[in-house]
């Protein structure tokens, strides 16, 4: 893994792929585009820990390869698959071998009907939390399908549903199996060329598969806002309302005002900046015994970024917040745990050529919680380099 990383890297630099990525690759109306990137990390932290910190670097190569049908009348198609290798130096039992493959079918239909579907499945796995640990491997899928039906130009009504699926290989893992079917619709209204108000309901229903009953449950969420593009230069979409999740063993309601944001503005035609956000309840894990802190927790999370682009080169800093308040007292400890995590990036890229790019970021995260033994410190440096078509 290491000298394929690093073959690509002097590949690159000498220029040997350029015959390869010279052009596109076509089959009647298929667009083909492999990639690949190399890239090298070094953490401080492998896993995640307050204390005995292990340090220790990674190889990794991802290739992948995207098949596109541009819309063709009414329809249009793609398709994605990448592996991402990745191997440690030292602490092997942290090495994963990732696999994705997604596709999307969109299909405008007579009078004004329009069907989106779509389905992705990973063969994944949750890095080990100890040294020694071994990884929870798992195979997850979520399929959906959308309908919407425009009228009087301004107004549109739309029905959407998927179901998810998450499967561990370990027995001791298994506890976190889990299904979710969810049925909503949506109703918009448009009263700008380009902005438009739109009210949403959302109904779920999750069940665990083995030793977990106690866990299912259904919500509902109803929510309403915005989504503009007010000028050339300003993209979003704003929602707030109210989500409930109804425990049916444990006969206990949850509820949250529920809120999201995502916001994209050029400043300047070279200078993007970007905020994101949501509010909203989230199931714990069981696998990794967060059970005994409770069963569920609300989230609070804000995203900044901001990148501006100078010739080839590009660079981005950044950050997160987050703040989890689980509902429920812990069982030993008998109060409610609290964590708040920030996160902040900065990085450069640079466009070779057309079909190359490097780049390096350092990454910084700081989990503080009011449980001690989940308390992090994570400094990460990376640098890349990606092939395209």
């Amino acid at each position: 893994m290491r000298f394929a990383s690093i073959g690509l890297i002097v590949m690159a630099f000498l220029g040997f792929p350029c015959e390869m990525y010279g052009g596109d690759l076509r089959l009647g109306p298929l667009r083909i585009i492999p990639y690949i990137t190399a890239s090298g990390r070094y953490t401080d932290n492998v896993f995640l820990t307050g204390s005995n910190e292990k340090s220790d670097f990674t190889y990794s190569v991802l290739p992948g390869v995207k098949l596109r049908i541009p819309t063709l009348g009414r329809y249009g198609f793609h398709l994605n698959y990448e592996a991402d290798f990745s191997q440690y130096d030292t602490y092997h039992e942290a090495n994963y071998f990732v696999q994705s493959a997604e596709a999307a079918l969109d299909l405008n239909l007579p009078k004004r009907f329009g069907v989106k579907l779509g389905d992705k499945i990973t063969s994944g796995a949750d890095l080990p939390d100890f040294e020694g640990d071994r990884k929870a491997r798992y195979l997850s899928n979520r399929a959906r399908i959308g309908t919407s039906y425009a009228f009087f130009d301004r107004y549109s009504l739309g029905l959407h549903y998927s179901h998810e699926l998450k499967d561990y290989q370990r027995s001791v893992d298994e506890i976190d199996n889990y299904d979710t079917q969810s049925l909503g619709g949506v109703f918009r209204f448009r009263f700008l060329a380009r902005t438009s108000m739109f009210i949403e309901y959302v109904r779920a229903d999750t069940n665990y598969r083995k030793d977990r009953d106690v866990e299912n449950s259904y919500s509902n969420q109803i929510t309403s806002g915005i989504t503009w593009d007010i000028t050339a230069k300003t993209h979003g979409t704003v929602r707030g309302g109210y989500i409930g999740k109804n425990y049916y063993a444990l006969n206990r309601e949850e509820d949250a005002v529920f809120a999201s944001a995502n916001i994209s503005h050029e400043l300047t035609s070279r200078t993007i900046f970007t905020l994101s956000g949501i509010r909203s309840l989230f199931d714990t894990s069981q696998a990794d015994n967060n059970i005994i802190y409770s069963s569920s927790y609300l989230s609070n999370q804000a995203s900044v970024g901001l990148h501006h682009t100078y010739r080839k080169f590009t660079g981005g800093i950044g950050g997160d917040f987050i703040y989890d308040r689980y509902l429920y007292d812990d069982l030993r400890a008998m109060k409610k745990r609290k964590d708040t995590v920030w996160r902040g990036y900065v990085g450069i890229d640079y466009q070779m050529q057309r079909w190359i790019k490097i780049g390096v970021q350092y990454r910084y995260t700081n989990l503080n919680s009011n449980f001690d033994n989940e308390d992090y410190v994570e400094n990460l440096g990376l640098f890349f380099m990606g092939l395209t078509l």
